[in-house]
C-alpha cells in the first residue's frame, strides 16, 4: 500500500481546483493507494472528505498564513515572500508536518493549493519524499509568475499542468521542464448528465421559447461578466426579447455588476442567484454557457461540466478556453472585451436551435473521450507510480 499525504489548506472557498482535489482523493485506487489528508482550516470540502472515512490530521496555523490569497497580493515581491516564509517556519507546521509525515510512512506528497507547495515543498525537501502538485494557474510573466515557476521547478519534483497553455509557462531556456506533464482537470459525467436532471424552467414559470443563458463564476473582474451584460442589453434593443440570463456567484465585483444591469435596464432579463451548490440542476436549465473571462482560464471546469450537459460554450479565446472548446463543434470562441462578436455569437445560437442541439451532443461526446475523472485520476496514478519507481 503507497501512503500519500495531501496537503490542502481548508481556508480558500472551493473553487474548480479544489473539487479536483476531492474527485482525486474520492477515486484513488484504494488497493494501491492510501490517502491520508492534512488539513489547515475544516473547509466543507474537508468535512465532506471526512465523511467518506479519509484518515484527515489538523495542521494548526495562524490566519495571517491561512487567508493569503496570490492573486490578492498587489505587491507580491521576494521581499513578501521571505517574510511570508519565514512566518510559516516560526509557526511549526512544517516540523510538525516532517515528523507526522515519517511517522505515518507517506512516501508521497500531493499539494492541492498553492499555500500547501510552500508547505509541501519544503517539508518535502526536509524528509526525502517525493512532491507532486498540480498547476491549475495561468500565470502572467510578472513577479508573481516567476516566483511561483521558481518554486515549482526548485521545490516540486512533477507539476501536472492542466492545460497546453499553462505547461508552456514553464519554458525555460526554449524548453519545457521535464517536470511538468499537462493532465486536463476531469468530471463527474455521472453526476453531469442531462438524462438524468429534469429540466425545471417551467416550473420556474419562463416561457417556453425562452433562451437560458448561463454565466457561472466568481464575480471578479476577470471574469468579465460586465461584456455579456453589454451584449444582452445590445440584443434586447435589436429586438431580441426571449433571453434571461441567470448568474451563479459571488464575490468583489457583484454590487459593480447589479449597478450594471440596473442602469442597462436588465433586471427582468439578469437574474443573480448566488453561490449554487445545485450546478448541474443549474446547468439543465441552459441553452448556452457564456465565459467572458478577460486574461486567466487555466482549464475552466464549468466549462467542460457545461458541456457534459450538453450545453454549448461561447467562450473568450484566452488561457485553456480554446483546449476544451472546439470552436464550431462544441461552441464558438470570441475574442476577449469584444462586445460585437460577443453579440454575434450570442444571436447566431439563439437563430438556429439545431446548431445549439448539435454543439450540445458533439460537447459531451468530447468530455466523455477526453475530460472524464476517470480519466484525470488514471493518469494522475501512472504519474504517482512513475515517481515512485524512480526513487
Amino acid at each position: 500500500m503507497i501512503n500519500i499525504a495531501f496537503i490542502m489548506n481548508g481556508a480558500k472557498p472551493p473553487r474548480g481546483g479544489e473539487f479536483l482535489t476531492l474527485y482525486l482523493i474520492m477515486h484513488l485506487r484504494k488497493d494501491i493507494f492510501y490517502p491520508i489528508v492534512f488539513y489547515a482550516e475544516d473547509s466543507s470540502l474537508v468535512k465532506e472528505i471526512k465523511k467518506a472515512g479519509i484518515e484527515s490530521i489538523h495542521i494548526p496555523l495562524s490566519n495571517n498564513l491561512t487567508n493569503i490569497y496570490p492573486r490578492q497580493i498587489k505587491l507580491y515581491s521576494p521581499v513578501f515572500l521571505f517574510t511570508f516564509l519565514r512566518g510559516l517556519i516560526k509557526s511549526g507546521c512544517i516540523f510538525k508536518l516532517n515528523k507526522l509525515l515519517q511517522r505515518k510512512n507517506v512516501q508521497l506528497i500531493y499539494c492541492a493549493d498553492n499555500l500547501s507547495k510552500f508547505i509541501g515543498g519544503i517539508t518535502g525537501k526536509m524528509a526525502n519524499i517525493k512532491v507532486v502538485a498540480p498547476c491549475h494557474d495561468d500565470f502572467k510573466e510578472d513577479s508573481l509568475g516567476r516566483i511561483m515557476r521558481l518554486w515549482y521547478l526548485l521545490f516540486i519534483d512533477k507539476v501536472l499542468a492542466v492545460s497546453e497553455k499553462v505547461r508552456f509557462f514553464f519554458t525555460v531556456k526554449e524548453e519545457i521542464s521535464h517536470k511538468v506533464i499537462t493532465v486536463y482537470n476531469g468530471i463527474d459525467p455521472g453526476i453531469f448528465n442531462p438524462d438524468t436532471i429534469d429540466d425545471i424552467r417551467e416550473e420556474i414559470g419562463w416561457k417556453k421559447d425562452s433562451i437560458v443563458i448561463g454565466s457561472i463564476g466568481t464575480l471578479e473582474k476577470n471574469k468579465g461578466q460586465k461584456y455579456l451584460f453589454e451584449a444582452i442589453a445590445w440584443l434586447k434593443s435589436k429586438g431580441i426579447t426571449n433571453m434571461i440570463c441567470i448568474v451563479c456567484g459571488s464575490g468583489p465585483e457583484k454590487l459593480n455588476l447589479e449597478r450594471l444591469v440596473e442602469v442597462k435596464g436588465l433586471t427582468k432579463e439578469v437574474l443573480f442567484l448566488g453561490y449554487r451548490n445545485d450546478i448541474p440542476k443549474i446547468l439543465r436549465t441552459l441553452d448556452i454557457l457564456v465565459v467572458t473571462s478577460l486574461e486567466i482560464e487555466a482549464c475552466s471546469m464549468t466549462v467542460l461540466e457545461a458541456q457534459a450537459m450538453k450545453v454549448p460554450v461561447i467562450a473568450t479565446n484566452i488561457s485553456g478556453n480554446p483546449e476544451l472548446v472546439s470552436d464550431n463543434i462544441t461552441g464558438l470562441l470570441v475574442p476577449p472585451r469584444d462586445v460585437d462578436a460577443l453579440c454575434n455569437a450570442i444571436k447566431y445560437l439563439i437563430k438556429n436551435p439545431e446548431v445549439r442541439l448539435k454543439m450540445g451532443e458533439n460537447a459531451r461526446t468530447r468530455v466523455l473521450d477526453h475530460f472524464t475523472i476517470e480519466k484525470n485520476v488514471r493518469k494522475t496514478e501512472e504519474v504517482f507510480l512513475e515517481m515512485l519507481r524512480g526513487i
